[in-house]
């Protein structure tokens, strides 16, 4: 099974498939808006071997040259064989930039950013990076982590795709047994 993070960053990446290509689990109105493409009320199911894996939810998402963006940002994790979320994330926004050959995309979300991954922890921040290249999560802003009684808080993060390797720089915190 995918990671959570990894279901994230190919649910944000998703919304450039979208809007350059039709998608029948997707519901949106499309439209021609000069030189972009843009989509309201988006809905994407994401699917691995038939079991559902994740959907987005997006107000709007627009493309324009090599970046897409999307807006009031909703995606629910679904890690069981049931139709019951067992995480999620939102964001005010977010953008994928498109890369070329064996440049990959990188994907940002802004604003507000909130992760509840499956086993409960909980991810604060104002944004997001998906780092292509080392395969990371990255955040140059402050950051807030609960993991049961624990709280740690920082400025500034990086975390593997699996999210179980994250350091937090900058740090300050609270551990209570």
């Amino acid at each position: 099974m995918k990671s959570i993070i990894q279901i994230i960053l190919l649910s944000i990446f998703s919304i450039a498939l979208f809007i350059s290509c039709s998608n029948e689990n997707s519901s949106a109105q499309t439209k021609e808006v000069g030189s972009s493409t843009s989509a309201d009320t988006v809905k994407i199911y994401f699917t691995e071997e038939g079991n559902l894996q994740a959907i987005l939810y997006a107000t709007r998402m627009e493309e324009r040259k090599k970046l897409t963006w999307g807006w009031n940002i909703k995606v629910d994790f679904f890690s069981d064989k049931d139709s019951i979320a067992d995480g999620g994330m939102v964001a005010d926004s977010g953008v994928v930039k498109k890369g070329r050959g064996r440049r990959r995309s990188e994907v940002e979300v802004f604003g507000d950013v909130h992760l509840t991954a499956p086993d409960g922890t909980e991810l604060f921040s104002d944004s997001l990076r998906w780092n292509p290249r080392a395969q990371m999560i990255e955040s140059n802003s402050k950051v807030k982590i609960i993991r049961g009684a624990e709280v740690i808080d920082g400025v500034g993060f990086v975390s593997d795709a699996s999210f179980k390797k994250i350091r937090v720089k900058k740090v300050s915190g609270r551990i209570e047994q």
